[in-house]
């Protein structure tokens, strides 16, 4: 949307702040206050969700260290010359503070 390729965005979302008690659009995460991109919505291309949301996935998408098969669209297209911007929000937690 802002020009970057999708192939050099990796969205990882562990699926637990849409549905917490403390959410008042249940079922709903959006990427700002306007409520302009709903991230559970048709639009919103997750790579990783729930589960998959770990420090090992993490690190394999940053080392390109990836299991045989894994598909294109969990890899970044990158390599030892690229720039790479990590954005992490949230509520932090045990396995992934």
């Amino acid at each position: 949307q802002l020009g970057i390729p999708d192939s050099q965005i990796i969205l990882m979302l562990a699926d637990d702040m849409a549905c917490h008690a403390s959410n008042p659009l249940k079922a709903q995460m959006f990427n700002n206050r306007n409520r302009q991109i709903e991230l559970y919505g048709d639009n919103v291309e997750v790579d990783y969700r729930g589960k998959e949301v770990t420090v090992e996935n993490f690190m394999r998408v940053l080392l390109d260290r990836h299991p045989p098969g894994t598909p294109a669209s969990k890899r970044l297209d990158t390599n030892e010359g690229s720039n790479i911007f990590i954005f992490m929000t949230g509520h932090g937690g045990d396995e992934f503070p």
